[in-house]
């Protein structure tokens, strides 16, 4: 159990102490932290604040219905940690975590801390909860006073464990364990850096038997060997060359909480968990809030004993997609790319092979391979048709075609014919429908500002490899209509002329994003190219096909979809999702509802947002 350390020089002291002496640490007191004693009341505000306060139930929990409820609490509250749960009342995982988040409230050992507990429901607040970084339902939000959002993770009923540590964890680091009052505990040096390891040991190699490693004189099992040999990486190394690889490996060990990698910094290492476990933690956009510079993102998934992360950094020469952060004690065998053989992809000096990249990009969930939308438009109508339920909401009755024989188109008996007024209308709707086509496409590109990256072109080309002949020859027609100069590219100027001419004029920002593709004409303008345009239009339609199939099964529309029912419909495509992501729909909790508008962008292998900037370098997404 983590515990207070009576420090005031030291801001993020910890120690371990048994569960029986957590209540002579935190002594109790007569009174809940959700009673209206003075430890609760609400900081002067303004009256309209206070006025959109949220209703404090019986249950001891603050009960947020909208948005300005929300805002005003935490305006309220500007001296307390806040934890939120966030749920759909239709969810039934939502309702099992209910009764447990009660009773976490009413532990004693949090009676005289000052932390205030509250419900928010996503009825009425869909847009408002997705932009606040919330990926699954039931979710917990913890706010540390004015410092702002520290963590936000989703929790189903079999993850309860981990919200008790990490509740401990976070009262440990925001409360001064004197003054039982809430302290600003985070330095310069935490939001900038990554944590060292505690423990750092070298790998030695015994010179008479290459495949007998020692760590400070105790030998490493074979099992863990074995696992290290069969990762992609080494798998291909002759037994000489990696006995020298590992003779340069140090095992580092991390304790809880601690941060190996950082979202946006530049990697060096590859790393293999020998023991213990780690969770990947991904910054969201459009959070309407000031995040504090120390938030590191919702958790995505957890990564446990002999999993490994790095490894893309290495190929690609691209930042840290992805924080990773020391769920328990975690030990990792350490590879510096420069100690890595050049044979192998990871050290950075050599071309991966087509193969090779797949493998990769696939944990990433980066490419979509040996698929085209065809076949992936029919895979999806089959799963959804093949996985509806006679009598239920989506199909309350017969399914004609299915259910009944389908029936008999009627002859068409005479072949209409037009004359040449009608033939120029159907023209000019057909170049409307086009221009709209690229409209859509644009305001994709505004929502999500995708990378420009080789790493991501490559993935782009191959969706465009992907496409129907008709769907490539549309899209070339589309880029057609907008380079009016045919020097085949679309410069500013021309992108402009064309939204427009339909209504949908952009500013000057808004353009200029659009274009931001690292390509510039001779005169310094930026411009996009024949291949980034038709990149770009083959992501834009596959992630509408995959977030219209799964807006299908919204029969609440409140952006989130179960798990079980994601599962359902992807069937045989679940070799898309990348290792890193499928824990999202793949815990033991089957009833959390899942952002299937992310959840899109994942199974595209975008990043959830535009990574933050550091030093005032831009970071590249995965």
């Amino acid at each position: 159990v983590v515990a207070f350390v009576p420090s005031a020089s030291v801001s993020r002291s910890r120690i371990s102490l048994p569960s029986s002496d957590v209540t002579s640490i935190l002594p109790k007191l007569s009174s809940a932290c959700f009673s209206t004693s003075p430890i609760d009341a609400p900081a002067e505000s303004s009256s309209a604040s206070s006025t959109n306060l949220p209703e404090l139930g019986p249950n001891g929990l603050y009960s947020i219905q909208t948005a300005d409820q929300h805002k005003a609490l935490m305006e309220a509250y500007p001296n307390k940690l806040l934890v939120i749960k966030v749920f759909a009342p239709w969810c039934k995982a939502c309702k099992a975590v209910a009764t447990k988040f009660i009773g976490i409230s009413k532990d004693e050992k949090y009676d005289d801390l000052p932390i205030i507990w509250a419900e928010m429901t996503v009825s009425g607040n869909k847009d408002y909860i997705k932009g606040l970084g919330v990926l699954a339902l039931p979710s917990m939000m913890f706010y540390a006073g004015s410092e702002g959002l520290i963590e936000n993770f989703p929790c189903g009923p079999s993850k309860i464990p981990i919200l008790k540590r990490k509740l401990l964890q976070f009262v440990n680091t925001y409360v001064d364990p004197e003054t039982r009052e809430l302290r600003i505990s985070v330095q310069p040096s935490d939001i900038i850096t990554e944590d060292e390891p505690c423990i750092e040991r070298k790998v030695t190699v015994n010179a008479d038997d290459p495949t007998n490693l020692t760590i400070a004189g105790i030998t490493v099992s074979k099992d863990a060997i074995e696992n290290l040999r069969s990762t992609p990486f080494f798998k291909d190394l002759d037994e000489e060359t990696f006995a020298k690889t590992m003779g340069k490996a140090k095992l580092k060990t991390w304790d809880e909480g601690d941060v190996i990698m950082r979202e946006g910094k530049k990697g060096r290492s590859f790393y293999h968990i020998l023991t213990g476990s780690v969770e990947v933690l991904v910054k969201t956009a459009g959070d309407p809030l000031s995040r504090p510079s120390n938030y590191l993102g919702t958790v995505i998934n957890r990564l446990a004993e002999n999993d490994y992360f790095g490894e893309r950094a290495l190929i690609t020469g691209e930042r840290r997609a992805a924080t990773v952060r020391v769920a328990e004690k975690t030990r990792c065998f350490a590879f510096d790319k420069d100690d890595i053989p050049e044979s192998s992809i990871l050290s950075g000096k050599g071309t991966a092979t087509a193969e090779r990249l797949e493998e990769v990009n696939d944990k990433y969930g980066v490419e979509l391979s040996n698929l085209n939308l065809a076949q992936v438009r029919k895979q999806l109508e089959d799963s959804k048709l093949g996985s509806q339920i006679r009598g239920s909401v989506n199909s309350p009755g017969l399914i004609e075609g299915v259910d009944t024989p389908e029936k008999e188109l009627a002859t068409i008996e005479q072949t209409p014919s037009f004359k040449a007024s009608e033939v120029a209308i159907f023209n000019l709707l057909q170049r409307f429908r086009m221009i709209k086509h690229a409209a859509r496409c644009f305001d994709y590109i505004i929502q999500t500002r995708p990378s420009w990256s080789e790493g991501s072109r490559r993935r782009r080309s191959m969706l465009v490899k992907r496409l129907t002949d008709s769907q490539r020859q549309e899209f070339e027609d589309v880029f057609k209509l907008i380079d009016e100069s045919n020097d085949d590219v679309i410069s500013l100027l021309e992108l402009k002329r064309v939204m427009d001419s339909i209504g949908e004029a952009k500013d000057d920002k808004e353009l200029e994003t659009l274009v931001t593709t690292g390509h510039t004409s001779v005169d310094g303008s930026q411009i996009m190219t024949h291949e980034d345009f038709l990149g770009i239009m083959a992501e834009t339609e596959f992630y509408h096909l995959f977030n219209d199939t799964f807006a299908s099964l919204d029969i609440h529309n409140s952006g989130f979809v179960k798990a079980e029912k994601l599962d359902r419909v992807l069937c045989g495509m679940r070799d898309l999702i990348s290792d890193d992501r499928k824990s999202i729909i793949d815990g033991d909790d089957k009833d959390m509802m899942i952002d299937y508008e992310q959840f899109s962008r994942m199974l595209l292998g975008g990043s959830l947002s535009s990574a933050d900037t550091e030093a005032g370098e831009e970071a590249a997404m995965v």
